[in-house]
């Protein structure tokens, strides 16, 4: 996974935040006890909204405890105590994801990366194992993911038949967490159209990086006359692609984190594209910190909050 589904903290009531952070805490236990202390380095945003989906639709409900981090022992966390079915089925991916991701960085990257990539994946062999034996339904999907996105890049595929791998294996992922046909069809879509969301705003987020490098963009034959316009083309394309992701999503009857949810796909999504499209090389990381932290209706109009986060 890549880490774009988060919400946006400014539209976040307290007690919801909390509950978000509670599930993120939660799935980081989880992997601990499923796949051992060194799977929680792969702990991602984007598994803990598949934990937090799988739970509403599943029905379950969240027991929010007060405990201590495991990775920072002198810091109080809350955390989601639960065994439901949603945070073993997130630590799976989660773990296959990442064992995955790391097979990629070892066939493409330079000597470092590779032998940062071996380590780290030889760590991690154990839990893929026991991932693999508990969803071998989801690991053959990660499998074939991962070899036909390989293909689609050698062959210079364009902007639709890249996304498609991707968006394929999300699919089939949340498919599989309803049990009625007619959900599992609007699951189906939303999935198709979250895993190409995903794909497209990784890409355009690494444009200049794969420009400079000559590494395969399937935004790389779109470009345009000025950087300007190719961001504005990569941002409708994904406007696009949100916008069949909303429709199928209001199609669901979503249980507990609905607020979450709701704000991630209506707030989260576009604030990652402003960021990542329009404000990353001009602000840097710092101004996404003030983003996330002011008023965001300040700071787009240029109030009281700074300066203005877009030109006239």
């Amino acid at each position: 996974m890549f880490g774009y589904l988060r919400p946006e903290r400014e539209e976040l009531r307290i007690r919801e935040y909390e509950l978000y952070r509670s599930a993120y805490c939660g799935l980081c236990r989880r992997l601990g006890k499923d796949y051992g202390i060194i799977s929680r380095l792969a702990l991602s945003y984007d598994c803990t909204v598949l934990a937090m989906l799988a739970a509403s639709l599943k029905g379950e409900r969240s027991c929010v405890k007060t405990g201590r981090c495991r990775v920072n022992p002198m810091k109080k966390c809350l955390f989601c105590d639960t065994d439901g079915e949603a945070m073993h089925l997130a630590g799976a991916v989660t773990v296959i994801m990442a064992y995955y991701k790391l097979s990629d960085t070892i066939a493409d990257s330079g000597f470092f990366k590779r032998l940062a990539a071996r380590l780290a994946r030889a760590f991690l062999k154990r839990g893929f194992g026991k991932a693999k034996k508990a969803y071998p339904d989801i690991e053959v999907s990660a499998k074939e993911m991962m070899q036909a996105q390989l293909a689609a890049e050698k062959n210079g595929s364009g902007i639709d038949a890249s996304a498609d791998p991707t968006a394929k294996m999300i699919s089939s992922l949340c498919e599989r967490l309803a049990e009625d046909e007619m959900t599992k069809r609007v699951l189906s879509s939303f999935g198709y159209y979250l895993g190409r969301w995903i794909y497209l705003i990784d890409a355009a987020d690494d444009l200049e990086k794969d420009i400079k490098h000559r590494s395969f963009n399937p935004f790389i034959a779109e470009l345009k006359d000025t950087p300007e316009e190719t961001a504005e083309f990569c941002n409708e394309t994904l406007n696009m692609t949100a916008a069949q992701l909303i429709r199928a999503y209001e199609l669901l009857e979503i249980g507990a984190y609905k607020e979450i949810l709701d704000n991630i796909v209506y707030y989260g999504l576009s604030f990652q594209q402003r960021y990542c499209l329009f404000e990353k090389k001009r602000q840097g990381k710092k101004k996404k910190r003030d983003m996330e932290n002011a008023d965001i209706y300040e700071l787009l109009s240029g109030g009281d909050g700074g300066d203005s986060y877009y030109e006239d």
